[in-house]
């Protein structure tokens, strides 16, 4: 692996674990056993490091945010989607953890991340507005509107509620403790009966265990690739 590869990935671990403002590029460099002026080589900064690994959620988030055909779309597959899109955000959860003191500190991610925040509204709408025209939701537009901004919603601010209420905000857990919400929020406008519903969690939940075995699990554990 690169240093500049290593740096990110160290720097990626030690922001998730302890909050981007409570580490320094001297932290990164030590927990590393580099010298400050071998990060310094390959990041000018932490402000540089930072930028960098907002670039790499984000190319991984846009990835996974481009919507599934209206042929292949159905209630399970977008729980399914949307754990994928929660994994994504888990792995890069210091970016969640105090967005909006983020964005300040760092103006230079704040447009792209409102461009992001708004492309995932944008395909959640998308998204339950084919479920309600196919009868498969049944919600006003209204309700629909409500709906979608909720599940932006967890998103934005879950990552908050878990490290107030001292969960472990480490564990994988979490993503789908955070799809559960959604679940529960939708679930009363779902026309589909109770035993379908149990049975749509039951399969999701299979299918998020399997995220972590499967021929992606090495890069949910060694995220970051430069070149």
């Amino acid at each position: 692996m690169k240093t500049a590869e290593k740096i990110l990935l160290t720097s990626l671990e030690l922001f998730n674990q302890q909050g981007e403002a409570n580490v320094t590029c001297v932290d990164i460099a030590l927990e590393l056993d580099i010298s400050p002026g071998n990060l310094y080589y390959h990041f000018r900064g932490k402000e540089v490091i930072v930028n960098a690994l907002f670039d790499l959620y984000l190319a991984r988030a846009s990835k996974i945010l481009v919507s599934p055909s209206s042929e292949e779309l159905n209630i399970e597959r977008f729980f399914y989607y949307l754990y994928c899109l929660l994994d994504s955000a888990h792995l890069y959860r210091f970016i969640y953890r105090n967005p909006t003191d983020l964005i300040h500190k760092y103006p230079t991610i704040a447009r792209s991340f409102e461009k992001l925040l708004h492309s995932k509204e944008q395909a959640f709408a998308a998204i339950l507005e084919h479920f309600q025209q196919q009868g498969t939701l049944h919600v006003t537009d209204s309700q629909l509107q409500s709906l979608t901004q909720l599940i932006n919603l967890v998103f934005t601010q879950s990552q908050n509620y878990f490290l107030l209420t001292k969960h472990d905000v480490e564990s994988e857990d979490i993503s789908f403790q955070s799809l559960c919400w959604i679940h529960h929020s939708i679930a009363p406008y779902l026309t589909i009966d109770e035993a379908a519903k149990h049975a749509l969690m039951a399969s999701i939940k299979s299918q998020a265990t399997s995220i972590n075995t499967n021929a992606d699990g090495a890069l949910r554990q060694e995220p970051i690739r430069i070149g």
